[in-house]
């Protein structure tokens, strides 16, 4: 919507945000109006010793919000701490206090090790990509799973282990990694049909050096097939048509649209 049409469907005064935020990373200072504009922030200088995560073993990482973390991913968790007693874990930390000390008191009656876990506050989006870069695997959470993060991690050509879920909101990384022409064998290493094999990739990746290395070579190579699909605006322009109340005319016809009889 044209700005200078917006503020007359609302009854709060609108802010003009510059142009190239929604390219940058969010800042919520320039909505309060503290500052003007956003610059672009680097993250290849940023090292581990920045980042707050372990200096010399492996992380496996899961940066969703924790409204995602259902019990049902603590054992998920556990089992891959489990499985590789030299891995940590790094995870988005609470906001409350109260459901923090909650979601700790899960993880150890799941059976977690707390003194391999470290728990972040949200991260500005540059630091947030050098977690990603620094993790040997990023975790998808379950049964709700990552869409912007997953894309975000395909495009750092990083590993992410998914399980997907029934529903939609569990199924997006699938839809990506089964789409942009990853090799069979990096989905397979990718992509888990149940519980225990999603602790099984997630640790095969992050023990195996030359596994990981050769799936990130293939998102490498392939992470540039996830944007600008041309079939991607097609199949929602057909979907849109057929749920339209509207009878399309054939091409070159003269009849006009008419609305579809209720039955």
């Amino acid at each position: 919507m044209p700005s200078e049409e917006s503020q007359a469907h609302y009854t709060e005064e609108l802010k003009l945000i510059p142009s190239d935020i929604f390219y940058l990373y969010y800042d919520r200072r320039v909505l309060d109006g503290e500052i003007s504009r956003i610059d672009k922030m680097p993250f290849g200088g940023l090292t581990r010793s920045d980042l707050g995560v372990p200096l010399k073993n492996h992380y496996y990482l899961c940066m969703q919000k924790p409204f995602k973390f259902h019990p049902e991913v603590d054992t998920l968790f556990c089992g891959i701490m489990t499985k590789d007693p030299d891995g940590w874990l790094v995870l988005h930390q609470e906001v409350s206090q109260d459901n923090q000390e909650v979601f700790e008191k899960r993880l150890k009656r799941a059976g977690c090790d707390l003194s391999r876990i470290v728990f972040l506050k949200q991260q500005p989006h540059h630091r947030l990509l050098a977690l990603y870069r620094e993790a040997a695997v990023v975790l998808d959470s379950y049964p709700a799973g990552g869409d912007t993060t997953t894309r975000e991690v395909i495009e750092m050509s990083k590993p992410l282990v998914t399980l997907p879920a029934r529903l939609l909101g569990g199924r997006w990384s699938l839809g990506y990694l089964s789409n942009i022409g990853l090799k069979e064998d990096t989905k397979r290493a990718l992509i888990a049909s149940t519980p225990e094999e999603y602790v099984d990739l997630a640790v095969q990746l992050g023990t195996d050096d030359t596994l990981r290395e050769a799936v990130e070579a293939d998102l490498r190579e392939c992470s540039s097939n996830l944007f600008h699909r041309e079939e991607a605006v097609a199949a929602w322009q057909e979907m849109f048509l057929e749920i339209s109340p509207y009878q399309q005319c054939q091409e070159g016809s003269e009849n006009e649209v008419v609305l579809h009889e209720e039955l």
